[in-house]
């Protein structure tokens, strides 16, 4: 006789209960594991959202604010150049020195989906300049903004204006050497241009010796962050002609420093 085999109902449902109760304790586990991953994907997005507004100074580069001058009204405006509101900036150009200035977007790598980028991984659209001045949020993965759980990248408001400061190395051909930052009575006139995006437009600021009676170092503050370029000029008591000299320099944001040494010959 043979032996019929199987489970009883008894074993089944047993076996339906383990299977329930892994269920029960994988699938909160399972969620957790997938809010990690929005997490770090949302974050890692909102500081490549910021980079592409102020730059990156590793390579460097100056994004939006650095081209047009100032932060963007709205994420949109990474992406659209008439996005409102306005006024709108130039069709990217290129100015003095081979500096870019203009709207050189689109400055977010979109894909497939154009309108991505405005909205974190839970689908929902981030708010810009909240807390502060571009600051991105995110309202996590609540969906609701306001709470502890919100992603907030810079952590502090943004600072996209820095500060230069430019010494003058003038030629003298009489010493056969450079002198370094002439005084005004040493001089028949000196001075320092600064150029800088003014809402996409090529703008700039100058420091002249005279009217000015103050000599180098020259320094130029609360001009956006990115690459400007700066020429100079300097003619020496008893030099017959004025040696000129220009440069482009890398300004970083949140009011930190750079220097230049431009050397006139």
């Amino acid at each position: 006789m043979r032996r019929r085999s199987g489970f009883t109902l008894i074993e089944v449902v047993i076996a339906i209960a383990i299977i329930s109760i892994l269920a029960s304790m994988a699938v909160p586990y399972a969620a957790k594991l997938i809010d990690m991953s929005r997490t770090e994907n949302t974050r890692k997005e909102m500081e490549e959202l910021y980079n592409t507004i102020l730059g990156d100074p590793k390579i460097p580069t100056g994004g939006f604010s650095g081209d047009i001058g100032r932060l963007p009204a709205n994420l949109s405006q990474l992406n659209n150049r008439t996005a409102p509101p306005g006024p709108f900036p130039p069709v990217g150009f290129t100015g003095l020195l081979g500096v870019k200035l203009g709207w050189y977007g689109p400055y977010v790598n979109t894909g497939f989906d154009p309108s991505g980028y405005l909205n974190d991984a839970w689908g929902t659209a981030y708010a810009y300049g909240n807390p502060g001045a571009g600051q991105i949020r995110s309202a996590g993965p609540d969906r609701t903004m306001g709470n502890a759980d919100d992603l907030i990248y810079p952590p502090n408001a943004v600072t996209f204006t820095g500060n230069l400061v430019v010494n003058l190395h003038v030629w003298d051909n009489t010493a056969g050497q450079y002198r370094l930052n002439p005084t005004p009575a040493q001089v028949t006139g000196m001075g320092v241009t600064y150029y800088y995006s003014n809402n996409g437009s090529q703008a700039s600021v100058s420091i002249t010796v005279p009217p000015s009676a103050v000599g180098p170092p020259y320094s130029f503050t609360g001009y956006h962050a990115g690459l400007h370029a700066v020429t100079g000029t300097c003619q020496l008591v008893g030099s017959a002609a004025a040696a000129t000299g220009q440069a482009v320099v890398y300004v970083p944001g949140n009011n930190q420093q750079a220097q230049l040494s431009l050397y006139l010959r």
